[in-house]
């Protein structure tokens, strides 16, 4: 993608500049292996921080849940990694080369550490955001109470059914363990397209009413699970 080149290009132009910069204003008494690494420490850390953007896009596969998840701790991490290997570098250039060495040791640890611990994070939140995505029961039964309508001539029984459409439409909507009414109803709709197939005039008013009953308890139970 386009972007995503502008930004790994942006990102890399800002770590020379920071790089090019320090070249040329610390004097070259002060310059050592240990300043030099530290220095190629710092202006990474500050083209990570223009990296980011590209990163994200390069994932777009992400669900909204996991890009604000995203967001919010590569923003945290190269908050963090900009501070630890800036100082490194102060330190450095201060006489202090082992603490700077050590701070970047630490900076390159903490970068893999906190990766990993967001793409754990990560698998984990799109786990639950799945889990709680899915598409609603009530669009499947919806669509095997169209299919019933469409196979009885009995009148009152289709009236029933357009009825049980429309209140579909207005239940409390899944949650992820589903509810102990759910068999009884899927086993109902199963029953009814039975039913029909070797009658198309079967009264199913019996079987709708204990559909209608059991989905007033499972609408109760949906409710009542999301405020415990």
């Amino acid at each position: 993608m386009k972007s995503v080149s502008l930004l790994n290009t942006a990102a890399t132009i800002a770590a020379l500049t920071v790089l090019t910069a320090a070249l040329i204003l610390v004097p070259e008494p002060m310059w050592s292996l240990v300043t030099l690494i530290t220095a190629i420490g710092f202006a990474s850390s500050v083209g990570y921080i223009f990296y980011i953007p590209s990163s994200l896009r390069q994932k777009q596969q992400r669900n909204d849940v996991q890009q604000i998840v995203a967001i919010g701790s590569l923003g945290f991490l190269s908050t963090l990694l900009l501070i630890t290997m800036g100082g490194s570098f102060i330190l450095a250039l201060n006489g202090y080369q082992k603490i700077g060495l050590a701070l970047v040791i630490f900076g390159v640890g903490e970068f893999f550490v906190t990766n990993l611990v967001l793409n754990a994070a990560l698998e984990v939140v799109n786990d639950i955001s799945n889990k709680w995505s899915q598409p609603s029961k009530h669009f499947d039964w919806q669509n095997q109470v169209t299919l019933l309508i469409s196979q009885t001539v009995h009148q009152e029984s289709i009236d029933q059914l357009h009825l049980l459409k429309e209140e579909l439409n207005y239940l409390a909507s899944d949650i992820p363990e589903g509810s102990p009414q759910d068999t009884f109803i899927e086993q109902a709709l199963n029953a009814m397209a039975l039913d029909l197939q070797s009658d198309h005039t079967a009264d199913l008013s019996n079987r709708l009413n204990e559909i209608k009953r059991h989905l007033i308890q499972r609408d109760i139970y949906l409710r009542a699970a999301r405020h415990k």
